[in-house]
């Protein structure tokens, strides 16, 4: 049973503010297709959105998890209600629908760098799409290594250079990515440094490999395959 204050929000759901508190609360109970229809009706009224908070001076935020360890903070407006519609579709597996909302958040500002994330980290679901690679790269041509968002950006810029058989390149990218690493999560971190070392051992450059490969199963011996390319595994 809902509690009282998701049951008034939900009666007051023809007002966008109350259907994007309800989707909200909906989605943190994984009740997702619930939460879509709260935020698609916000979404749809989208004009009058945060206009109620605004009025009762409300600070509405919310966060949501964009990668595994990098979160943004949401506010009831189209951006914040698109990218938690993003996180649905990615949820349900529908592709096709967070793809629509991440071109749409791309055409409202292709340099937000959490829009650019979520659309890199998206297309690289499709690895062999070359046209998509090709935009992922063009799209992240600007990108420093200054925030951990820039540098999950990089990561998925370094895959699609690899995708599109740039490995140098590629390499290249994952080594700028690795330059910071105050506030990176650990785990990109250990990605970084893992499909850079992939790359040196694809391109022939084996003592470099095993060197990355030492150090990351040195931090973490159950990262990827790392022990087995070592030979250390049991």
């Amino acid at each position: 049973m809902p509690v009282p204050r998701l049951a008034a929000l939900e009666e007051a759901r023809d007002l966008p503010d109350a259907a994007w508190m309800a989707g909200l609360i909906r989605l943190r109970c994984e009740e997702f297709d619930a939460a879509k229809a709260h935020f698609d009706h916000a979404l749809g009224r989208r004009a009058d959105l945060g206009a109620l908070f605004e009025k009762y001076e409300i600070a509405a935020q919310a966060s949501l998890p964009i990668t595994e360890d990098i979160f943004a903070h949401l506010l009831p407006r189209e951006r914040g209600t698109r990218l938690a519609l993003l996180e649905i579709a990615q949820i349900l597996g529908r592709h096709d629908d967070a793809m629509a909302h991440v071109e749409r958040l791309m055409d409202l500002d292709p340099t937000d760098p959490v829009v650019l994330l979520s659309f890199a980290e998206l297309a690289l679901d499709t690895p062999g799409d070359r046209s998509l690679m090709d935009r992922v790269v063009r799209a992240t041509v600007h990108v420093e290594n200054e925030t951990p968002v820039d540098t999950a950006i990089l990561f998925y810029r370094g895959r699609a250079l690899a995708a599109l058989g740039l490995p140098d390149a590629a390499i290249d990218v994952f080594t700028l990515a690795n330059r910071r690493r105050k506030d990176r999560p650990d785990a990109l971190l250990h990605q970084i440094r893992y499909d850079r070392a992939v790359l040196y051992h694809e391109t022939g450059q084996r003592a470099r490999a095993r060197r990355q490969f030492e150090r990351i199963y040195a931090a973490d011996p159950g990262f990827e395959d790392v022990a087995e390319r070592l030979g250390v595994g049991g």
